[in-house]
């Protein structure tokens, strides 16, 4: 395992992926949420949530932070009224006795490593500027502050210009919907979720982590291919910014190092998703760009395995319709495990083989869960 210093590199990347997994497991149809976090904690940039309420945005903060017991946490509702006071802390009294202008921060926005601003679009021009600076500078009034990782929560996107500042600054965003299938979302009234911490990392090893994947390499291919896409989205009305651009290669360090790869791969390009729209409804033309790369074999086959997934999830639930479905649904699950095995008959490295499994074990618990009902379905008296 390579170590930096005393911390073992290896582990805190088996960490990451461990609180990554736990995540998707206990929120289900949160998988992108939960990639947007995890990246932008590894990218030291930050993430907005956009959904309505009840769409376990903030569960998903306060999950993920379970497993950093040393990180400071703040959290608050922004509104129009609020002040600087209230973000930042209140003035200190026995300091301007002595005619000094200081704030007690502690326990507010500039004194912790993570935060979590619900309606973060709502406040005024001068609470949204202090944001900006601590966002992007991690400055407080020109004071370095501790700040790693901010999440934001909206029902909605900003429409007015003086917004755009502060909306730009949230390198990867989400649209977090209600539960779509119906399996999933009996489950969830049937059991809600309840996380535990699937690992514990300290801020020393979130910070080794940072430090670590930032030596990783894009090479010249993925730059090729980032000029491509760059003058397709273009061709499509879809114009980022330089700065946008090269910060996105922080996530795509990100994402190769939750995969243990040396560099960049063309694989990785795929959570550019995250960061290259502006409108929820530009979503759709930036994913079918990033569809056009040439993605490896394994990449492929996860497409097959989720795409066989969402239908299991979104199996009918009312008996009779199910059991009308029940052959052709197994048939699909069954079909989708072969193509993968014949995608995958030459053998893949052990790295790309780690990437896929979970994939593979999900896929075959929902066949044998299909196989079981086919039994019944077709048991004799």
């Amino acid at each position: 395992m390579k170590k930096n210093g005393s911390i073992d590199i290896g582990s805190v990347r088996a960490r990451f992926r461990a609180v990554r997994d736990g995540l998707n497991a206990a929120f289900r149809e949160r998988e992108d949420a939960i990639e947007c976090i995890i990246l932008a904690a590894l990218s030291q940039s930050h993430a907005l949530l956009v959904g309505p309420p009840g769409t376990a945005k903030s569960a998903l903060f306060f999950g993920f932070l379970a497993s950093f017991p040393d990180a400071r946490k703040f959290q608050t509702l922004v509104t129009k009224f609020g002040t600087e006071d209230e973000y930042f802390g209140p003035v200190k009294l026995s300091a301007l006795k002595n005619d000094l202008w200081e704030r007690n921060l502690d326990g507010r926005l500039a004194a912790v490593e993570c935060a979590f601003l619900d309606e973060v679009f709502k406040g005024s021009d001068s609470v949204l500027n202090a944001f900006l600076s601590a966002m992007n500078e991690r400055l407080y009034k020109g004071q370095p502050i501790p700040l790693r990782l901010l999440v934001g929560a909206s029902n909605e996107l900003p429409e007015e210009e003086i917004l755009a500042a502060i909306y730009d600054r949230f390198l990867l965003r989400d649209v977090v919907e209600y539960v779509q299938a119906d399996a999933t979302w009996m489950q969830l009234v049937a059991a809600p979720p309840e996380y535990k911490p699937a690992a514990q990392i300290a801020l020393a090893e979130w910070d080794a982590a940072c430090k670590d994947v930032q030596r990783l390499e894009v090479p010249q291919r993925v730059v090729e291919e980032l000029l491509r896409l760059r003058t397709a989205l273009k061709a499509d009305g879809l114009v980022l910014s330089d700065r946008r651009w090269i910060a996105l290669t922080r996530v795509l360090k990100a994402a190769a190092w939750l995969d243990d790869a040396p560099t960049v791969e063309l694989d990785h390009l795929s959570v550019l998703k995250y960061g290259l729209w502006n409108k929820p409804e530009d979503r759709a033309r930036v994913v079918a760009v990033l569809q056009t790369v040439d993605r490896s074999v394994v990449a492929q086959a996860i497409d097959i395995v989720d795409e066989a997934l969402r239908g299991y999830a979104n199996r009918p639930t009312e008996p009779a319709s199910y059991q009308s479905a029940l052959p052709q649904l197994a048939d699909k699950v069954t079909e989708a495990g072969k193509r993968v095995q014949d995608m995958l008959k030459n053998g893949v490295s052990r790295r790309a083989h780690a990437r896929i499994q979970p994939k593979l074990d999900e896929l075959k618990k929902a066949h044998d869960a299909l196989t079981a009902d086919l039994s019944k379905r077709y048991a004799l008296p």
